[in-house]
Parts: structure tokens; sequence; C-alpha cells
């Protein structure tokens, strides 16, 4: 029997043995890849483990499940946004000031476009065209911040902080710092609405962001240029990439993320304004770093920003469930989190770097001259 082809592990097996091999080398692959999905996934054990243990009763219930898929959406398009901004080496913090500007803009539309008593039809196109809206005005934000970046060349963290400033002043001064109610029943009805009892319309929006982000990432050149802005700007302007344009279409594309999530925000309160979803930003910067972003740029996957999503999630409504921890001490855990991420990814990042280059000079070492080799 012919073996041309097989590679060297398959050589001698049985085909019984084969696949479950294969398989094998399959996982492997992906962790010696992604070493971090490996400790996401235990830790997404442990913690789903733990609530379902502490508050069967309360945790294990098919309408608390659904509601943690209900309640992620809207800050985890923020977190694709900020994972791209920090993969091309900066950060964006005007998402949620972005996401807040487009649910106001959105929710005046709405509220003059769809009057009472108005039909099915009408609302729903005007729904549509609402989030028409919210994707213009966060190509708007995202184009501000893109070209305070590449052309003025002013650093990520000042250029986004003074556009989140800028917005925020912008939502408050429409709306007087007072919200914006009595909105159309077409937005609550249709981002609230739930397929089948289990899957809700915001989580789709979600699935559907999440997928053509990695698509972008894993399949276009775009996110080759991405990839390469990150890890080496000076190389990627050598190597023929329009720095500047990339720097541009990644805060574009994350503008526009935030405006969708900015709707899926005003659908969940049903109002609009300007300090909405005041954490988001921490918590986007926190998902990016658990998910295995590299904070300097060049490295992040979508896959793994989903996986750090559903933990804080998951951590987060396991807080709900015991009364003694007030939503006040929130935050601190969130910076507490973050900080210790940081520190692991730190040392963690130390300690392969102290690996390979032991690997490099034992390999040296077994090839100098004189070593029989």
């Amino acid at each position: 029997m012919s073996i041309q082809g097989r590679g060297p592990a398959a050589v001698g097996t049985d085909r019984k043995t084969a696949p479950a091999g294969g398989l094998s080398r399959i996982y492997g692959t992906f962790f010696r890849r992604e070493p971090h999905m490996r400790s996401l996934a235990l830790l997404f054990a442990i913690s789903f483990a733990a609530l379902s243990l502490l508050r069967p009763s309360i945790f294990l219930t098919r309408s608390y499940l659904v509601n943690i898929l209900y309640l992620f959406p809207e800050y985890g398009i923020l977190a694709l946004g900020m994972m791209l901004c920090m993969i091309s080496g900066g950060i964006d913090l005007s998402v949620t000031a972005t996401a807040n500007m487009s649910g106001i803009l959105c929710a005046m539309f709405l509220v003059r476009a769809v009057p009472a008593g108005s039909s099915a039809a009408w609302g729903s196109a005007m729904l549509a065209a609402a989030v028409l809206l919210a994707l213009v005005i966060g190509f708007a934000c995202g184009s501000l911040c893109g070209l305070l970046i590449s052309k003025i060349g002013i650093p990520p963290i000042l250029a986004t902080l003074g556009a989140s400033d800028l917005i925020l002043g912008g939502a408050v001064a429409l709306t007087r710092g007072s919200a914006i109610s009595n909105l159309p029943p077409i937005l609550s009805s249709v981002g609230s609405y739930i397929i089948a009892d289990l899957i809700p319309v915001s989580l789709i929006t979600f699935a559907l962001c999440a997928a053509a982000v990695d698509f972008f990432l894993r399949r276009s050149t775009f996110g080759m240029r991405l990839f390469m802005l990150g890890a080496n700007p000076k190389a990627s302007a050598f190597s023929g990439v329009n720095n500047d344009a990339v720097i541009c279409r990644t805060y574009i594309t994350s503008g526009m993320l935030a405006g969708l999530s900015g709707i899926l925000m005003c659908a969940r309160f049903n109002s609009a304004r300007a300090d909405f979803g005041a954490s988001y930003t921490m918590q986007a910067i926190l998902i990016c770093v658990l998910g295995g972003v590299n904070p300097n740029g060049g490295f992040g996957s979508v896959r793994g920003v989903t996986l750090a999503i559903l933990i804080l999630q998951i951590l987060s409504s396991g807080f709900n469930m015991f009364p003694g921890i007030s939503n006040f001490y929130r935050d601190l855990i969130w910076g507490l989190v973050l900080i210790l991420v940081m520190i692991c990814s730190v040392l963690g990042n130390d300690l392969r770097l102290r690996r390979m280059r032991e690997a490099l000079r034992k390999e040296r070492t077994a090839f100098t001259p004189g070593s029989g080799r």
C-alpha cells in the first residue's frame, strides 16, 4: 500500500487509530498556535462549573442563560472594534462615546420618523434606515480618530481620548443631559426578540459582526497589512503598505461597530443617553487583553476575544446572584482582573522568550564545529 502524501506520523499506523491521531494533532497544532486559548477554555469551564454548583437553581435555568446571551453583544461588538485597534498597535477610547452618539441621533430620528400609529412596515423601514444612520455616524467618528492618528500624528491614546470628550460633549449638548425616551416600539421589539425562546437577535448581530471581522483578519489583504502594521510599522512601510490608509480603515471599522452597538443599547434600555455604558470602554480593553490580544500590536484573534466575552459575562451575571456584592465593586474587580491578566501576560511572554532563547542556544551548541555533528 502506498503511503505517499500521508506524512511521517501516519506511517505504520492502523486505519482505526489514524483519525484519532489526526484529531489530536489538530488540537495540538491549534493550542500551539494560540496557547492562550487553553487557559481561556480552562477559565471558562471553571467559571461555568463554579456558578453552576453555587447557584444551580438560578444559573442553570433557561431564562438566566438566555439573559447572558442577550446582554453581552452590545459591549462584545465594542470589544471587536477595540481588538482591531489594539492589533494595529493603538487603542480606541472613543468607542462608548461613539455608541452613545449613534444611539442618541438614531433615537431622535426614530421619534420623528415613526410617530404613534405608524404601520409595522413603515416602522421596519425606518428601523433599517436608523441602522444605516448608525453606521454613518460610526464612520464619521472613526474617520476623525483615524485622521488625527495617521495624518496629524497624535498618539492613539490621546487622539481617541480627545475625540471621546468631543463626541461626549456633543451628545450632552444635543440632549442637554437628559434621556431621549418614548421610542417607537419597533426598536425594542426587534432588538429584544428571542428566536425560539433561546437565541436573541442581538446574539445573531454579534455573531455576524464577529464572523465578518474574523474573515477580514484571516482572509483578506487588509488583515495581513493590519498585523504587519502592529508587529513592525517601519517594516510594514518599507514593504509597500500604506500605513496611514490601514490606520484610517481600522478606526473607521471600530467606529462603525460602535455605532451598531449604540442601536443595541437603545433597544435594551428603550432610551438613549450620553452616559450609557460608562464602563464598557474598560470592559472592552479587559476583554481584548484577556482574549490574548497583544497591547503592543501584531497579534489577536476573534476566537480568543469571543471566549473572553463569554467569561466576562458569566462572571458579571454571577455577581448578580450574590446580593452581598455591590455593583459599585464591579469596576474595582474589573480593574484588578485587568492588572492580573497583564501581569500574567507579561510573565508568560518573558517565559516563552527565555525558552526560545534557550532552545536556540542548545541548537547552536549542538551544531558548533568539532561537536561531531
